[in-house]
């Protein structure tokens, strides 16, 4: 296990609060100075959601983020607490979307994991409730 150092561990915290920043704002060519090119981008798989399943590279989060900008509307995305270790950021939070199709709107608590290397975001992990996610795609 590697040591943290603590100026490592702000640095990730940073970079990950950029992503959240620019998550909002929609600034997609920001988010993609902040991931690695062969960055894994993931959510859980979920037969309703047609954003699930893990991605890779730009193309990869590029995809994903079409996808999903034209199946959910995201009213409300919160991170709450940051956990962090040498290479990595746990972020806990909750969020509201609202299913296009169907006009359906699910609330959940969320866990983000974030991998850093070398200041860049390697992987990113998404965990939430797939079971009321799927019901308002259904």
């Amino acid at each position: 296990m590697k040591n943290i150092n603590m100026d490592e561990s702000a640095a990730n915290v940073a970079i990950v609060k950029q992503l959240y920043a620019a998550f909002e704002k929609k600034e997609i060519q920001t988010i993609l100075t902040l991931l690695c090119e062969d960055v894994e981008w993931g959510e859980p798989e979920n037969p309703y959601n047609p954003a699930g399943g893990t991605r890779h590279g730009h193309e990869g989060f590029l995809e994903w983020i079409t996808i999903g900008k034209n199946a959910e509307e995201i009213l409300e995305l919160s991170p709450e607490r940051f956990l962090t270790d040498a290479d990595s950021v746990a972020v806990i939070g909750r969020m509201k979307c609202k299913a296009i199709e169907t006009q359906k709107v699910y609330n959940s608590d969320f866990v983000h994991f974030v991998v850093i290397e070398n200041l860049k975001i390697k992987k990113f992990q998404e965990f939430f409730d797939t079971y009321i996610a799927g019901e308002a795609f259904r």
